[in-house]
């Protein structure tokens, strides 16, 4: 009976310790430093949130990088206003899939 414990409880701590490490993998992009702030607090000991806009640039007239992009791409999720804030990530974002997106036009 106690080899059948020991054996049901390393195979749930396997089951647990795989679901948390597949969860932390998660790639949260933010397009400006209060939303990855949000972000990164409702993430917080889960995953890491990056943040596009650097330090300084403007969020009405920036150009994205092709590094900046090919984030976008791979993000599980992409939180972003709008654009009538973020003119530059209108585009980028045109192509990610909706469930994806983290903004408050409709699908």
């Amino acid at each position: 009976m106690l080899h059948k414990n020991t054996l049901l409880c390393a195979g749930l701590s396997a089951v647990f310790l795989f679901t948390q490490t597949s969860a932390a993998n998660a790639a949260v992009v933010a397009s400006m430093k209060p939303l990855g702030f949000i972000a990164s607090a409702i993430a917080d000991g889960v995953t890491d949130t990056q943040v596009l806009l650097p330090d300084g640039a403007s969020e009405h007239d920036y150009s994205l990088r092709p590094s900046d992009a090919k984030r976008l791409q791979n993000a599980d999720l992409v939180v972003w206003i709008g654009p009538e804030m973020e003119a530059f990530m209108d585009k980028s974002t045109q192509s990610i899939a909706p469930n994806k997106k983290g903004d408050d036009r409709p699908a």
